[in-house]
């Protein structure tokens, strides 16, 4: 590993589901139901849909859908504890997600979460993997691309960092298949609290 990949961030950015909260979304089952082949990506196949009636009733299913998610969520362990690390260590935080705003919001109010810029694919014209969104953070912090730090789960977030130009770290919860694309990461962890740990004695020592 590169020393410069954990040089210490000015800000962290995170994604949400399977990131921060575990909301147990089988999206697979959610394609198989709404019609769309198993390697497509859910918004992009909805944007394809000309029929304007079945469109409005996909994007219905899809909203029940992540309602329900947010309705079972929980934290990852040792979540509250990185966040408070991150407060602790000045670092400026911003959530990045392909879920509605109204999710996103039942999500911050059920675990009290918050964070200086929420983004969701409500008020960001093209969402992950399009580079917008940590383009707008890096703008909205005035921070360079080299001092952010994006933590996803998925190939979308590692691509989205990858095409911002930002160090990306994979999540690995335990519910992806990570072989085939962990090695686009620039670095791969499995808990907070270790995460943490290894941060907080790298930052000490700089």
């Amino acid at each position: 590993m590169k020393p410069e990949v954990l040089k210490k961030p000015k800000v962290i950015v995170f994604d949400m589901d399977g990131t921060l909260i575990e909301s147990y979304l089988d999206f697979k089952e959610l394609k198989k139901k709404m019609g769309f082949a198993e390697d497509s990506s859910v918004l992009e196949a909805l944007d394809d849909v000309t029929d304007s009636e079945k469109k409005k009733k996909l994007w219905q299913q899809l909203d029940d859908f992540e309602v329900e998610g947010a309705n079972r969520a929980i934290l990852y362990e040792g979540v509250i504890e990185f966040l408070d690390f991150c407060d602790e260590m000045g670092f400026k935080r911003a959530l990045l997600t392909r879920n509605s705003k109204k999710v996103t919001q039942m999500i911050l109010g059920k675990f009290n979460l918050s964070f200086g810029l929420v983004l969701h694919r409500d008020n960001l014209e093209k969402p992950k993997p399009d580079p917008m969104g940590l383009d707008v953070i890096s703008e909205f912090f005035q921070t360079n691309k080299d001092d952010i730090i994006f933590i996803g789960d998925h190939l979308h977030d590692l691509l989205t960092g990858i095409s911002a130009g930002v160090r990306t770290f994979l999540y690995n919860n335990g519910n992806n298949d990570i072989k085939s694309w962990s090695e686009k990461a620039d670095f791969v962890f499995e808990d907070y609290t270790s995460f943490k740990n290894l941060l907080e004695k790298t930052f000490k020592q700089v």
